[in-house]
C-alpha cells in the first residue's frame, strides 16, 4: 500500500480536501495523466467515536445519511513533492472538487463538527514508464494518509492554552513575520521610491468566532468560516503591513452568562478570560503597539466585542461587529455612554433570520447615536450574494447566502458602505473595513 498527502484550501465555505498528493514509484508525464487514472474514495469519519459521519445533505432530510462515497476527480498532473505541478514529477497531484465528501467540518450556524476523511485512491489505468522499454505503473493503492498540506495555515500557531481569570480557553495566535516583511518590501520599493521604513512594532487583532466554531479546537476556529484571510497578505497590507490575530476559543457561547446555553440578555461569562488572554499575549510579544489593539467579531463573536469595548472603553483602537447580537433594547444609556468611545463600524444584513436587525442594529443605533459616538459607521445589505464568480446556483446566478453570512463579504474585504449608501471616508479619501481599521491607533 502506499501514501498520499491532503491538501486542505479554507474558502468562503469552510475547509475542504482540495487535492490529493500521492507519491509515486518513479517519475511519470503530465500528459500520461487524466481525470480516469486514479478513482477516489472516501469515508468521513467522526474522530472523536471512530465512526462513519452520518450527515445531511439538505436541512429537509430527517435523517442523516453516512458520509462516504466516490469523488470525481478534475484534474490530474505530475508535481514535485510541494504537489507544484511540472511537467515531469515522482509525485501525481488529483484536484477533488468542492462537495460533501470533501468537507472537513460539517454543521450549522450554531454548531460545527470536525470530521477525518479517510480516503482509499486506487490506480485505474496504467501510466506509461518515462523510458521506452521500461515497465507501465500499475496496481497502485493509496490509502495511508501522510499529512495534510494547508498553506493558508502559515503563520498559525493552534496549539494555545490556559487559564484565565479561572477559565480554561485554548486558542490560536497568528505571528506575522516582521523581519521577512521588511526584506520583501525593501526589495519591491528600491530604488524607485523612497527607501521603505521598516516596522518595527505591530498592531494586534483579538478576533471573537461565530457560535458555531467554539468548543477546544482552534482548528475549527480559524478555519470554520476563514478567520485565516486575516493572516493573509491583503488584510496584513491594510493592517500596516503585519499584523498579530488572537483568536479565542469560547468553551460553549461567548453569549453565555452562566447557563451554559446562548442567553439574550447582553452577559457574558467570557469577559475577563479574554481580556487576561489579551493581556497576557500582549505582555509576551514586545513587538505588539499597546496604542493598536483592534478588537472584531462576528455574531457572537459581534456581541463579545460590544459587550468587551463597554467594558473597556479605553482599551481597544477600534472594533468591528459584524451581524452582532447585542439586544438594543437591554443596553443601558451608561452603556451606550461607554460603548460610544471606542470608533466602531457594524456589518448587518436586512433578510438576517437570527440576529434580526429590527431588535438588534437598528435598535441599538439611535440609541449609540444619542449617546455621541467618537467615529461610528453601519454598513447594512438587503441580502448577499457570492462575489467570487467561483459558487452558482442552478440557473448560473451567483449563490445567494443566507443574510446571518455577512463575514464573507467582510474577509473579502468588500464592505465600505455607510448607511446611506455613501462610501465610508478618511482624510478625504473612500476606504474599505479593514484599511479604516489599520489607520487607528490610541
Amino acid at each position: 500500500m502506499a501514501t498520499y498527502r491532503t491538501f486542505t484550501t479554507v474558502g468562503d465555505n469552510g475547509p475542504f480536501v482540495s487535492k490529493l498528493i500521492l507519491e509515486l514509484p518513479r517519475a511519470v508525464r503530465t500528459k500520461d495523466l487524466d481525470e480516469g487514472t486514479f478513482s477516489v474514495y472516501v469515508e468521513r469519519l467522526d474522530p472523536k467515536t471512530g465512526e462513519i459521519a452520518l450527515t445531511k445533505e439538505h436541512r429537509t432530510d430527517p435523517v442523516g445519511k453516512p458520509s462516504l462515497g466516490y469523488i470525481p476527480v478534475r484534474h490530474a498532473y505530475a508535481a514535485t513533492d510541494a504537489g507544484t505541478p511540472a511537467p515531469e514529477g515522482a509525485f501525481a497531484v488529483l484536484e477533488l472538487p468542492e462537495n460533501r465528501l470533501t468537507k472537513r467540518i460539517d454543521g450549522e450556524i450554531l454548531y460545527s463538527s470536525l470530521r477525518e476523511s479517510r480516503f482509499t485512491v486506487t490506480q485505474t489505468a496504467p501510466i506509461p514508464a518515462l523510458a521506452s522499454d521500461g515497465a507501465p505503473i500499475a496496481g497502485l493503492v493509496f490509502d495511508e494518509c501522510a499529512g495534510d498540506v494547508c498553506p493558508q495555515l502559515a503563520g498559525w500557531d493552534l496549539s494555545g492554552r490556559g487559564t484565565f481569570a479561572g477559565i480554561e480557553l485554548t486558542y490560536a495566535l497568528y505571528s506575522p513575520n516582521i523581519e521577512a516583511v521588511n526584506a520583501r518590501k525593501a526589495a519591491e520599493t528600491w530604488p524607485f521610491a523612497p527607501a521603505w521604513k521598516p516596522i518595527e512594532t505591530a498592531p494586534l487583532l483579538l478576533w471573537l468566532h461565530g457560535a458555531g466554531e467554539g468548543g477546544d479546537d482552534p482548528y475549527l476556529t480559524v478555519t470554520g468560516n476563514k478567520v485565516v484571510a486575516l493572516g493573509e497578505g491583503d488584510i496584513q497590507a491594510k493592517l500596516g503591513g503585519a499584523a498579530y490575530v488572537l483568536c479565542p476559543t469560547c468553551p460553549t457561547f461567548w453569549m453565555d452568562s452562566g447557563s451554559g446555553q446562548m442567553d439574550d440578555d447582553n452577559r457574558t461569562i467570557y469577559a475577563d478570560a479574554v481580556m487576561a488572554l489579551l493581556e497576557e499575549t500582549i505582555a509576551a510579544h514586545p513587538d505588539i503597539d499597546r496604542s493598536r489593539i483592534y478588537i472584531g467579531g462576528l455574531s457572537n463573536g459581534g456581541f463579545m466585542t460590544c459587550r468587551l469595548i463597554t467594558d473597556h472603553p479605553d482599551a481597544f483602537a477600534c472594533a468591528v461587529a459584524c451581524c452582532t447580537p447585542w439586544v438594543g433594547e437591554l443596553g443601558t444609556d451608561a452603556e451606550y455612554a461607554a460603548m460610544a468611545k471606542t470608533p466602531i463600524w457594524f456589518v448587518q444584513v436586512d433578510d438576517d433570520p437570527l440576529v434580526t436587525a429590527e431588535n438588534h442594529l437598528k435598535a441599538l443605533w439611535p440609541r449609540l447615536q444619542a449617546a455621541d459616538p467618537v467615529e461610528a459607521h453601519a454598513t447594512y445589505y438587503d441580502t448577499i450574494a457570492d462575489e467570487t464568480g467561483v459558487y452558482h446556483d442552478e440557473d448560473g446566478r451567483p449563490t445567494r447566502y443566507m443574510g446571518h453570512v455577512v463575514w464573507i463579504n467582510v474577509y473579502h474585504d468588500t464592505v465600505k458602505t455607510e448607511l446611506d449608501g455613501t462610501n465610508v471616508m478618511w482624510e478625504g479619501f473612500p476606504v474599505t473595513l479593514w484599511q479604516w481599521v489599520g489607520r487607528h491607533s490610541r
